[in-house]
């Protein structure tokens, strides 16, 4: 399913075309003699739409937007903490859930009502209260770095836009200058009204409308103009040479007819707004060469018949040798015949094979698959939260799903799609993430009638404090008392520190006598319980971090941020572990 909009900024529209224009040069050196003549004309069109049309056309072939293309735009206020907390790599980001920030709205199957997190899954305890601490340092330090690139961006954003319209009106202006002195030159010329030779060929190619004219300043045959075209052709030429005129005037009107000239007037275009790229200049180049390439094979395969083929074609590549340019006419500016790739063209005429169908076929399908790849290759930024966060009292797993591309999902797709997943965790009996996690994809994919792909989802375990702290008691891991979730005792002793990450919890206090680490296997099951006291490498560690971390709580006026290193545990020698073996 395509999902198009007109939305690309400009920055991507440069990055986008420049990896498509790498990708043609790169095809065009593999395949160019092996090809028909008109492949690469076709993928560079399809370039020049990418760098002039901002749109966004989403398919499942679309890469995944550029990390620097994402801004804040696209960062909401209610999950800005969220956001925050994963990104920035810490301990505690790492140990809080990532699909259920405490600040952030749960939808409960029974109600899908917003909920206060505080009262619900996840209770509220020293985990959440030290990642607020951290978050908020971290915005400090975000906000701090935004103001700076404001800062920044205000200084050199004029200048940024002042160099590049100077560079585009430049560009614009030598372009310019350029067609206004060889349009000068095409005033004298001379209308050509009676030679029946000329006439008769302009009938043949049914363009009959078409004026010629002849001049004795310019050098090479050349057509001019887009509404009205015209060939020019100079007075010097041997209009006596019948066999030298067929060539030229076919030439000429397969430019018109092929719209040539249509297409290096965009190309100028391009130029003249993507002036500072030179893989740009790169393309205008080979578009230029590639044009005419194919107008002498279209040409070619016009006369292409009977015994006399071979003929034909050295009696053609003689009569483009003989109108070539000698010097270097741009010539993005008009159809001419050019000396620059002279050599190339008159080999690629004398190689000249009509194309069998299998290979006629095989290029109308790399033109038309290179072309929807090219175009659906790169999407513009969009808001890729599907769900808020969704858990069910019969399930373990709490949901959030979301998309890695712009997909065209109807009205109300948000509550659709969160029906989708309570149905899937209510009818669920494995509590096994994996099985989840294919069974909502599939349904999100039945449910949309987009690819599975384009679904992407955030799995969580979800308990309640009951369940929570009923699995802890089997592992002696009890709280001091039932009215708070503060404080925990192990083997009768207060925790100072003790981490479930599969949970997402963190909970510390100044004082205890072991640091605990809970491990959980994939289907959320409790499998060893970690217990480390004083003169262990570990609690001695997290001592001198909880140290640094009070000095920095009273630095920055009550911010709090421990980061504890998970995972690298070192080696210690009096390592408490238990295992549950009845529950495994």
């Amino acid at each position: 399913m395509l999902n198009l909009k007109l939305n690309m900024p400009f920055y991507l529209m440069v990055f986008y075309g420049s990896i498509m224009i790498s990708a043609v040069l790169v095809l065009r050196g593999l395949l160019k003699n092996r090809l028909p003549k008109f492949v690469f004309p076709a993928l560079w069109s399809v370039i020049l739409l990418r760098l002039l049309v901002p749109f966004s056309l989403s398919s499942p072939l679309s890469l995944a937007v550029p990390g620097f293309a994402l801004d804040s735009s696209f960062v909401t206020a209610d999950n800005m903490i969220q956001t925050a907390i994963l990104t920035e790599g810490s301990a505690i980001a790492e140990e809080l859930p990532s699909a259920a920030p405490h600040n952030e709205a749960s939808y409960n199957e029974a109600s899908y009502s917003e909920v206060d997190y505080s009262t619900s899954a996840k209770p509220r305890t020293t985990d959440v209260i030290e990642a607020e601490a951290a978050v908020s340092e971290e915005a400090f330090c975000i906000s701090y770095s935004d103001n700076a690139l404001q800062f920044i961006q205000s200084i050199y954003a004029p200048l940024v836009l002042f160099v590049y319209f100077a560079g585009a009106l430049a560009t614009a202006g030598i372009l310019l200058a350029q067609r206004y002195r060889y349009t000068r030159q095409l005033h004298s010329s001379l209308l050509v009204e009676h030679n029946e030779t000329i006439n008769t060929l302009l009938r043949e190619m049914d363009m009959g409308h078409i004026l010629v004219f002849t001049n004795d300043v310019i050098a090479s045959p050349l057509v001019c103009g887009l509404l009205a075209p015209r060939i020019y052709l100079p007075a010097r030429m041997d209009f006596g040479n019948t066999e030298l005129l067929r060539h030229i005037i076919c030439h000429e009107t397969m430019h018109i007819r092929r719209r040539d000239n249509w297409i290096k007037c965009i190309m100028l275009i391009t130029l003249c707004i993507h002036w500072f790229n030179p893989l740009v200049w790169i393309m205008s180049r080979y578009l230029a060469a590639d044009l005419e390439t194919a107008c002498d094979e279209a040409v070619l395969r016009l006369y292409d018949r009977g015994d006399n083929a071979e003929e034909t074609k050295k009696s053609y590549a003689f009569s483009l040798l003989a109108m070539a340019i000698s010097g270097s006419r741009p010539t993005l500016l008009y159809s001419a015949f050019s000396r620059t790739e002279v050599e190339k063209r008159i080999q690629n005429i004398l190689h000249y094979h009509k194309a069998s169908t299998l290979l006629l076929a095989f290029s109308v399908c790399l033109v038309l698959s290179g072309s929807v790849v090219l175009a659906t290759s790169g999407q513009a930024p969009f808001y890729p939260d599907l769900t808020a966060y969704c858990s069910s009292d019969s399930c373990r797993w709490g949901v959030r799903a979301s998309l890695t591309r712009d997909a065209l999902l109807g009205q109300d797709a948000q509550n659709r799609a969160e029906n989708v997943i309570f149905d899937i965790m209510r009818a669920d009996t494995t509590n096994d993430p994996d099985i989840l996690e294919k069974q909502i994809i599939a349904a999100l994919a039945d449910e949309f009638h987009v690819e599975k792909n384009a679904f992407t989802l955030d799995i969580s375990l979800c308990l309640s404090s009951e369940e929570l702290y009923a699995e802890y008691e089997k592992w002696g891991l009890v709280r001091k008392d039932e009215q708070n979730d503060m404080t925990l005792l192990y083997n009768g002793e207060t925790i100072r520190t003790y981490s479930d990450k599969m949970i997402g919890r963190y909970m510390s206090q100044p004082e205890g006598t072991y640091d605990i680490t809970v491990e959980r296997n994939r289907l959320g099951e409790i499998v060893a319980v970690s217990a480390f006291r004083e003169g262990d490498d570990v609690y001695d560690r997290r001592t001198q971090e909880l140290q640094q971390s009070s000095q920095r709580y009273a630095t920055h006026g009550g911010m709090v941020n421990v980061h504890l290193q998970e995972d690298e545990p070192p080696e210690v020698t009096d390592t408490i572990t238990f295992h549950n073996y009845s529950s495994q």
